[in-house]
């Protein structure tokens, strides 16, 4: 072979290669899945949970921080705030097949009611929709820090780490609507439709570490009461009339009544930050443990603990 066609054939191999996306194990469309994205060493784990058994991870060499499944079940999108594309694989392909052109500063993900999703992006001070192809159709400015999101009654409430505000969008309008203020460091909140409340815990300023769960009247923004749960409750998921609270902090998951009753507690795993229901389990990730709990929300006892990668940060599920 002539040098110059040599030449041709490696460039265009490496073209190639670098237009591939790589290949990991694939996944059943059937099966009920937990997974985890590992920032310590950049994979996620997955376990089939109807064959109970613990798949190979992948290893995504991206740093990603949290994803979620979109709803044809098969396509995971995972971002991370350093990143400038929001990278979409398809589970039964166990390969990836899209990114989505974001910028940098993506800290958090909500899919909206109404079928977009929604992004926290902390470098534009903004949340973003995206409709499901990928295309950015509106955007929300002038929100600082923005982490925690939650959708009820066609509005977004989006709670600010720094700004010590929620800040209100309706999702009809496309339009912000007026918010309210709140304690330092707010992070993790959960809803409380019955009562007409807002939940919110944090992490605490300074020197003054967060100790207690913030409750607001959500029609009128105003703090009603503070319940103790240390330290630190950072994550927050409801179950029929039960609130659990997860406080990093000190290790403990709290089973709170709907008036903010404690009924239980238990320690769990090593400095753990995400909780998600999962079919009728509680399911908790331990950070430093490298451990998910799969927990019974009723007697709130660890039934099965999965080993998985290093640093679980965000839980992501699927049910069949």
């Amino acid at each position: 072979m002539k040098r110059t066609n040599l030449l041709a054939a490696v460039v265009f191999t490496a073209l190639l290669s670098a237009c591939s996306f790589e290949s990991y194990t694939p996944i059943s469309k059937d099966s009920s899945i937990i997974s985890t994205v590992n920032i310590k060493e950049m994979t996620v784990s997955f376990y089939d949970m109807d064959q109970e058994e613990k798949l190979p991870d992948w290893e995504v060499d991206r740093p990603y921080i949290g994803g979620m499944i979109l709803p044809d079940k098969d396509t995971l999108l995972l971002y991370g705030k350093t990143l400038d594309t929001a990278d979409l694989y398809s589970l039964s392909k166990g390969e990836k097949i899209d990114s989505w052109e974001t910028g940098e500063g993506i800290v958090n993900s909500l899919l909206v009611g109404d079928g977009k999703i929604a992004f926290a992006d902390q470098n534009r001070e903004s949340i973003r929709f995206f409709d499901i192809n990928g295309k950015e159709v509106n955007e929300v400015g002038a929100i600082k820090d923005p982490l925690t999101m939650l959708e009820a009654e066609d509005k977004l409430y989006v709670v600010s780490y720094n700004q010590e505000k929620v800040t209100v969008i309706d999702l009809q309008k496309n339009e912000k609507l007026p918010g309210f203020k709140v304690h330092p460091a707010a992070a993790g909140a959960v809803m409380n439709t019955e009562k007409n409340e807002l939940w919110i815990g944090g992490h605490g300023k300074g020197t003054e570490i967060e100790e207690r769960i913030h409750i607001y009247d959500l029609a009128t923004g105003t703090l009603k009461k503070e319940i103790p749960a240390p330290v630190m409750p950072v994550d927050f998921t409801k179950i029929a009339d039960d609130i659990f609270v997860l406080s990093h902090g000190s290790n403990t998951l709290y089973k709170l009544s709907g008036d903010g009753k404690k009924e239980d507690s238990i320690k769990v795993g090593a400095n753990p930050f995400e909780m998600e229901a999962f079919e009728d389990k509680l399911i908790v990730a331990g950070y430093d443990s490298n451990e998910v709990y799969i927990i019974n929300p009723e007697s709130l006892k660890i039934e099965k603990t999965l080993k998985v990668g290093d640093g679980p940060f965000q839980i992501v599920t699927r049910e069949r």
